[in-house]
């Protein structure tokens, strides 16, 4: 393994690994391939480190193998990535719920505030109902 070098996008990991940019994409989605996104969010921008790829590589099996261990090393890696993919949505989610929380509390809030400050609705008096309705 070389030095340490910061790939800044999906063609440059791509020639990294000296494949596809859309097969190194279908291996970070199904087998792991270990890419970082500074936004956080799922399609932003991605850059991966060189040494971080060459270690992810040396582990994978090679080819298609009948070989039960390969095949169950490959589900592995595969359920590793998709258990790390469920960890960020869960996160995602409670983000996302703290948010709902605190917007409740600001809206409750300003409602309190308006019923406060809003002058009361008066409704008609019930003697011209009943002189009406006669």
């Amino acid at each position: 393994m070389g030095e340490r070098r910061i790939l800044n996008s999906w063609k440059e990991i791509a020639n990294h690994l000296g494949r596809g940019v859309r097969t190194v994409q279908r291996w970070e989605a199904q087998l792991g391939l270990p890419v970082h996104r500074p936004a956080g969010k799922d399609h932003s921008a991605v850059l991966a480190f060189s040494s971080e790829l060459d270690q992810w590589l040396s582990r994978r099996p090679l080819g298609n193998s009948s070989n039960p261990e390969t095949q169950s090393s490959f589900d592995s890696a595969a359920a590793q990535a998709l258990v790390g993919k469920a960890e960020a949505l869960l996160q995602k989610c409670e983000t996302l719920l703290l948010r709902n929380d605190e917007l409740c509390r600001k809206i409750s809030g300003i409602a309190e505030a308006l019923k406060r400050e809003a002058p009361e609705v008066r409704k008609p008096s019930s003697g011209r109902a009943e002189a009406g309705a006669a």
